[in-house]
């Protein structure tokens, strides 16, 4: 069974510190799984650059909001980062090419490398969403060795 935790946060700069500290003591302290602490720092990083990206690139940061839902169930954790969209339209979330002086554009390629499964949130939902596993999840086969 899935634990859903949710939270609105504004759409300022200061709300990433806030929403990595609501995620990180939701998965540490508020918990009834033990999730390992890479899992749960790598849960934290995904979460921030999902979030910076909100407010950078979408009408949440300029005025709006982001809202963080957390899904936590057994070996699994799904975070969704819904943004108020585009201001022009614009696009999806997508991984850009990044050069070693770029000092900006390297987190959805952090979510890619991450993440186990990441991608848009379904229309008409704007942001994204990912998730992480640890250990062997139910059903899951041993790879042949």
């Amino acid at each position: 069974m899935a634990v859903v935790y949710f939270q609105r946060f504004p759409g300022w700069a200061d709300q990433v510190k806030r929403a990595r500290s609501w995620c990180e003591g939701l998965l540490t302290v508020h918990c009834a799984f033990d999730i390992p602490g890479d899992t749960v720092a790598s849960a934290v990083l995904l979460l921030s650059e999902a979030a910076t990206n909100a407010i950078r690139y979408t009408a949440s940061g300029r005025g709006g909001k982001f809202d963080v839902t957390l899904m936590v169930e057994q070996r699994r954790i799904t975070i969704e980062v819904e943004d108020e969209g585009r201001p022009a339209g614009g696009t999806t979330p997508f991984i850009r090419p990044i050069t070693p002086m770029a000092q900006h554009g390297r987190g959805m390629t952090l979510i890619d490398y991450l993440a186990d499964t990441w991608g848009p949130l379904p229309t008409p939902r704007h942001g994204v969403g990912f998730t992480l596993t640890w250990g062997n999840l139910p059903g899951a086969t041993a790879a042949a060795g």
